[in-house]
């Protein structure tokens, strides 16, 4: 093609060139300007950009040519024969992906945010190195393997879209993870469970004058300890999810923390962690706990609230009701999070096979022989070899 930078291209050429160290293609078809921005202005991208004008100067020759040009990856404005800018680098692909196949909000959503703000420090890298720039970071195993995963789905999409020619993450291991006990999560014994939910259930220890009784939360930490459901869970459970006729719970959805904290202004209501929708059964003794929580609330309402209404912040409850009550029982300090680690271990440790406690606890079977099966309590003797 050949088009020299700025001299007139020739009637149904198109003219490439570089603004702003940015690869823009230009001409003109029937008496219009059209134009199109593509990518970082360098060797590789040149290519791709040649091969995209000689395909919009075939389909003008041809009389083929997309005046809406959303064959060529862009999109004809309504009032402008100018294209609508395309993504312009790494970052704005990223966000574009994000939005519009995810169906996600970087500024919401705390995993693309913090994957996209990485993207933005690495600058305007192509796909020859940004493998290079994971490589570089100093992330921990489970955060590395996250980061991969995303990066991989994102750039398969670079591929398919024609942007990359490569998925520069295709075949790249995940980082071998070691198991290390994590104190803050660690079961609680039944002893201390009992202990826990008599103190809060009395108002042992919450303080006389104030206006918040630990017994307001008396359901919900109950809940947490029978079920084993993951905080946000039980945070986003809705009234319709509890089925009094079926003595049966569907766990679907949680009311997230986002990027922006864990208040009820900022939470954002998404699938479970990893999309999966579990029954638990309804037993009595949580028919009993859970039907004043029902009682006159539409079928869209939150089980459990604050006693202002609003969704219960989980972060809050951990500071100012569940480490208050740890310490005045004398009981090592422990997450919230430690309520799902303990019922699956009292699974495991009652019988239960590592496949139920898994599917009870909407994990794959794999992560409860890795987390759980250790709490089993070993038995007396080995089988007998006759």
């Amino acid at each position: 093609m050949g088009h020299t930078l700025g001299h007139k291209s020739p009637k149904g050429a198109v003219a490439i060139s570089n603004y702003k160290e940015r690869i823009r293609l230009r001409w003109r078809y029937q008496g219009k300007r059209y134009s199109l921005n593509l990518s970082a202005y360098n060797k590789i991208n040149l290519a791709a950009a040649r091969r995209k004008a000689l395909e919009i100067e075939y389909d003008i020759a041809n009389n083929q040519f997309d005046v809406t040009l959303q064959k060529y990856g862009g999109q004809k404005t309504k009032n402008a024969n100018e294209a609508v800018q395309q993504p312009t680098s790494i970052v704005e692909y990223f966000e574009k992906w994000v939005k519009e196949y995810k169906q996600m909000d970087c500024e919401v959503n705390s995993d693309y945010f913090y994957l996209r703000n990485t993207i933005r420090r690495w600058g305007d890298v192509g796909s020859d190195e940004v493998l290079g720039k994971l490589n570089a970071e100093t992330f921990g195993p489970k955060t590395f393997n996250e980061r991969l995963a995303m990066l991989k789905s994102f750039s398969n999409w670079m591929k398919q879209q024609g942007y990359w020619t490569v998925n520069p993450f295709e075949g790249v291991s995940k980082r071998k993870i070691k198991k290390t006990e994590n104190p803050e999560r660690e079961p609680f014994s039944e002893e201390e469970i009992k202990q826990i939910l008599e103190a809060i259930k009395t108002d042992r220890f919450c303080p006389p004058s104030s206006r918040y009784k630990h017994s307001f939360y008396y359901p919900f930490i109950y809940f947490l300890f029978k079920t084993g459901v993951r905080p946000a869970e039980a945070v986003g459970l809705r009234v319709n999810c509890v089925n009094l006729n079926k003595n049966m719970i569907v766990i679907k959805e949680v009311l997230a923390r986002s990027v922006k904290g864990t208040n009820a202004a900022v939470r954002v209501r998404k699938e479970t962690k990893n999309g999966k929708v579990r029954m638990l059964p309804l037993t009595e003794d949580l028919k009993d706990v859970l039907l004043p929580m029902l009682s006159g609330k539409g079928e869209d309402d939150l089980v459990f609230t604050s006693v202002t209404g609003l969704p219960i912040d989980d972060r809050m409850f951990q500071r100012r009701i569940f480490s208050v009550v740890l310490q005045n029982l004398h009981i090592p300090h422990r997450v919230l999070y430690a309520c799902r680690h303990t019922f699956g271990s009292r699974c495991i440790d009652q019988g239960l096979s590592p496949v139920m406690t898994a599917f009870l606890m909407g994990n794959n079977p794999e992560t409860a022989l890795r987390n759980y099966v250790h709490q089993i309590s070993l038995p007396d003797k080995l089988p007998d070899i006759n």
